[in-house]
C-alpha cells in the first residue's frame, strides 16, 4: 500500500468526521439549545453552503501555493472550527463557527484529490482516488458512529472534541507522509472554462444531484432510524455503521465502474439511489416488525455504496478532461458535493416540517430520478486509461511498421 496515499486519506477522514459528527445527535442538541429538530439539521445546510462557496474561490486564489502546506493550513483551521464548535454557547454562535469553518475547510477534498493525481500515473488515478477518498468513508464507518456514542454518553459537545482529535491525527499523518513541494499543474493556466469543458458541467451537476438525494434522509438520520426501527439513543450509532460499510465498499466499486461509460455507470448508481430512498419512506410508513433492523442496515449500506461509487467515476473523468485546471475542477465538483448536502438537508427539513418525516425518502427518490435524466445525456466514455494507452501504443507500432 502506498503510504503517501494513506497519509492523504486522513484529510477526508478528518473533514468528514468534522462535518457530520453531530448528525446523530440533533434531537439532544435541539433540547439543549431550545430549538426545533429541523432547525438543528440546518447546521449541515449552512456548513455545506459555506463549503460550496469557499471551495472554488480559494482554489483559484491560492492555486500557486504549495499543496502540502496549504492542506496543513486548512486542517489547522478545521481543528479551530471543531474546538470553537465544542465551546459555542448558543445556536447562533455555533452556526457562525460552522459557516466560517466550512468556507475554509472546503479545500480539503480538492487539495487531497489534486495531490493524489499529481503523484500517480494516469492509469492509476481511479484506484488512487478511491484509496484517498476512503478516508471520507471512514468518517461514516467510524467517525460518525463514535461521535454519536460519545455525544450520547457525555453530551453533544463531546462529538466536536472527538472530531478535533481526529483532525490532530490527520495533521500528524499528513506532515509525515505526504510529499512536499507539490504545486498545481500549470497554475497560471487554470480557469473555469477549462475545468468545465466537455461533459464536466453535466458530471458536476450529477454530483450535486446524488448528494442532494441522499442527504434528504442522511441529514435527519437519527429520527429516520427511530421511525424505521424504533431504536433510540446509543443504538443509533450502531446502525450508522452500515453507512460506513457501504461507503467503504462503494469506492472500489466505483473504481471498477470507471472502466464503463459515464452514462452506464452513473445511471446504475442513480437508480440504486432512487430505490434506496424509496425504501426509506416505505420502511417509515409500514411496520416491518422483526426485519426492520436488517432491512434498514441493507438500505443504508446500498445507498451509501451508490453515492460513494460515483466519486472515482466522476473525478477520474474530470482529471482527464480538465488538464491544467484539474484542482479547480475538483473544487467545483466539491462545491456541488457540498451544495448537494445543503440542498438535501433543506429539502428534507422542509418535507419533515411541512409534511411528515416519513416522506423525506420519497423526496430524495424524486431528486435521484431527475439525476438519471441528466446522466442519460452524457456523451463522454470513461474507459480504462491503461487500455486506451496500450491501444494507442499498439496503433503507433503498427503505423511505424507500415512506414518501414
Amino acid at each position: 500500500m502506498n503510504l503517501r496515499l494513506l497519509s492523504l486519506a486522513f484529510a477526508p477522514f478528518a473533514f468528514g468526521t468534522s462535518a457530520f459528527a453531530f448528525v446523530g445527535l440533533i434531537v439532544p442538541m435541539s433540547a439543549s439549545l431550545h430549538i426545533g429538530v429541523p432547525l438543528v439539521g440546518q447546521l449541515q445546510t449552512a456548513f455545506a453552503l459555506a463549503c460550496g462557496i469557499g471551495g472554488p474561490i480559494l482554489a483559484r486564489v491560492l492555486s500557486r501555493f504549495d499543496r502540502k502546506r496549504l492542506l496543513l493550513t486548512v486542517m489547522l483551521m478545521l481543528l479551530v472550527m471543531n474546538v470553537a464548535s465544542a465551546l459555542a454557547p448558543t445556536f447562533s454562535s455555533l452556526l457562525a463557527v460552522r459557516v466560517i469553518g466550512g468556507f475554509i475547510a472546503a479545500l480539503t477534498l480538492p487539495l487531497a484529490s489534486g495531490i493524489t493525481v499529481s503523484i500517480v500515473s494516469e492509469p492509476q488515478r481511479p484506484a488512487a482516488l478511491a484509496v484517498v477518498l476512503s478516508g471520507y468513508t471512514l468518517a461514516f464507518l467510524l467517525g460518525m458512529p463514535i461521535a454519536t456514542l460519545l455525544g450520547e454518553a457525555y453530551g453533544w459537545r463531546a462529538s466536536f472534541w472527538f472530531a478535533g482529535a481526529i483532525t490532530v491525527l490527520s495533521l500528524v499523518a499528513i506532515s509525515i507522509g505526504t510529499p512536499a513541494r507539490i504545486a498545481t499543474a500549470a497554475a497560471a493556466g487554470a480557469d473555469f472554462k477549462s475545468a468545465l469543458r466537455g461533459d464536466n458541467r453535466r458530471l458536476v451537476l450529477i454530483t450535486l444531484i446524488g448528494f442532494c438525494a441522499t442527504f434528504s434522509t442522511v441529514s435527519f438520520v437519527a429520527p429516520v432510524i427511530t421511525a424505521f426501527t424504533g431504536l433510540e439513543g446509543a443504538a443509533i450509532g450502531g446502525i450508522q455503521i452500515a453507512t460506513g460499510i457501504g461507503s467503504l465498499l462503494g469506492l472500489p466499486a466505483g473504481a471498477k465502474l470507471a472502466t464503463l461509460s459515464a452514462r452506464r455507470a452513473l445511471l446504475i448508481l442513480l437508480s440504486i439511489t432512487a430505490l434506496t430512498q424509496t425504501a426509506f419512506t416505505l420502511g417509515m410508513l409500514y411496520d416491518l416488525g422483526s426485519i426492520a433492523v436488517p432491512a434498514l442496515l441493507l438500505v443504508m449500506a446500498l445507498g451509501s455504496a451508490a453515492l460513494f461509487a460515483m466519486s472515482p467515476v466522476i473525478q477520474a473523468q474530470l482529471a482527464k478532461t480538465a488538464g491544467s485546471s484539474t484542482t479547480l475542477a475538483f473544487a467545483i465538483n466539491g462545491s456541488m458535493l457540498y451544495f448537494g448536502q445543503g440542498l438535501g438537508a433543506s429539502i428534507g427539513g422542509g418535507v419533515y416540517a411541512g409534511v411528515a418525516l416519513a416522506w423525506v425518502g420519497a423526496a430524495g427518490a424524486c431528486v435521484a430520478i431527475f439525476g438519471t435524466l441528466v446522466a442519460s445525456g452524457l456523451h463522454s466514455e470513461i474507459a480504462s486509461q491503461l487500455g486506451q494507452k496500450r491501444l494507442a501504443d499498439r496503433e503507433g507500432r503498427l503505423a511505424s511498421l507500415a512506414a518501414d
